[in-house]
């Protein structure tokens, strides 16, 4: 038994750093190079360790049970799109594109799945963080062309949309599987990463609105399995499981609400200030909240505007109408001279209403890193 364990253990440390060297150096980030080396990895395991793994019986149930959730998800993404807008798909659905993109995606599916599901049979205590880790690591060699990573947006994008998604998505991957095969696993990613070649419109949504969508996704999905299906499993009081759910809602919430914030696409946004036009009322790293409005504002009032695709927080100095047109004349509170031409309703986005001192100062030294 030991022996088995650390043969085991020997091919999680290989395979992971394996990955790891693919992924620095960008070696499989090629789709149907990376299906030839999973298919490869997949059938090397397959040989190795032929045991069969036993599962629980109502394997059948969950997979229909995440076909369902597959596509309510497909279904609930595409409703933020009648908020967001919508977008013509970038790849379309033709013989180039399925010899291209779907038959590797089809084959990485799958046989990642066989690795998945043949590492599992591990019984050190560490095998699950090396089955995350290696399974995640695959998504990254794929994606990892994908965002420049030499500026913070898509440093960040690159880090939120697929490292931190990957972990939390492959964490229940490895679960599902653990417990009820790699069918229900199979059955969902097939659906949920092949719709995008068979759909012709993406949706525009915000990134952060993407990431908080595919992390919040799998832990309701894991607890709606965990307490209705998993029948082994030690079940809690009544009065703990509502005190979980209140507790999950309100961190959902508040997570939601403070994306909505940062995205600047609702009622309020909120801004990290980068400069020092605004210093002795606004410090540059200050936060400052405001509404969305486009009338109601006179002088004094500071003001969210965009100029060349950038928002500024000016101060309004001057309000006239002209030719029944509202012209609002702005300037820093620093700077010597009132900002050139001036803000319509057309370029106004809002109203400050406060400021947050000092907390988007982490934000400013991570994005001057870049520069």
């Amino acid at each position: 038994m030991k022996k088995y364990i650390s043969k085991q253990m020997l091919i999680n440390i290989v395979l992971t750093i394996f990955l790891l060297v693919c992924t620095l150096f960008h070696l499989i980030e090629k789709k149907y190079f990376t299906a030839v080396i999973i298919t490869l990895i997949a059938g090397f395991l397959s040989v190795i360790f032929k045991t069969k793994r036993k599962i629980k019986p109502n394997y059948k149930k969950i997979s229909i049970l995440l076909l369902i959730f597959a596509i309510l998800y497909i279904a609930f993404y595409y409703m933020f799109g009648l908020y967001s807008g919508f977008t013509k798909s970038s790849i379309l659905l033709n013989f180039q594109s399925v010899v291209k993109y779907i038959i590797p995606t089809v084959i990485i599916i799958i046989a990642l799945e066989i690795v998945r599901d043949r590492l599992l049979l591990s019984k050190s205590k560490y095998s699950f963080l090396f089955i995350v880790l290696i399974t995640s690591l695959v998504d990254f060699s794929i994606y990892n062309n994908i965002y420049n990573l030499s500026n913070a947006n898509g440093f960040l994008s690159f880090i939120g949309l697929i490292i931190l998604t990957s972990f939390v998505n492959n964490i229940f991957y490895t679960y599902i599987s653990k417990n009820y095969g790699m069918r229900p696993v199979i059955v969902y990613k097939m659906i949920t990463i092949l719709y995008i070649y068979f759909i012709p419109i993406s949706v525009s949504l915000y990134s952060y609105f993407r990431i908080f969508l595919r992390l919040l996704y799998p832990l309701i999905m894991y607890l709606y399995i965990d307490k209705y299906y998993d029948l082994d499993k030690y079940r809690k009081s009544n009065k703990i499981e509502k005190v979980d759910a209140i507790y999950l809602g309100i961190s959902t919430l508040l997570m939601f609400s403070f994306i909505a914030l940062v995205s600047c696409q609702f009622y309020y946004g909120l801004l990290v200030i980068g400069s020092e036009s605004m210093s002795g009322s606004i410090e540059k790293g200050d936060a400052i909240l405001y509404k969305n409005m486009k009338k109601g504002i006179k002088e004094g009032d500071v003001i969210v505007f965009k100029r060349d695709n950038i928002r500024v927080v000016h101060r309004v100095i001057s309000v006239k109408n002209i030719n029944h047109q509202i012209r609002l004349y702005t300037k820093g509170d620093t700077n010597p001279t009132m900002d050139d031409g001036y803000v319509t309703e057309d370029t106004l986005v809002g109203k400050v209403m406060f400021k947050i001192k000092y907390i988007g100062l982490p934000s400013l030294w991570f994005r001057k890193k870049f520069e």
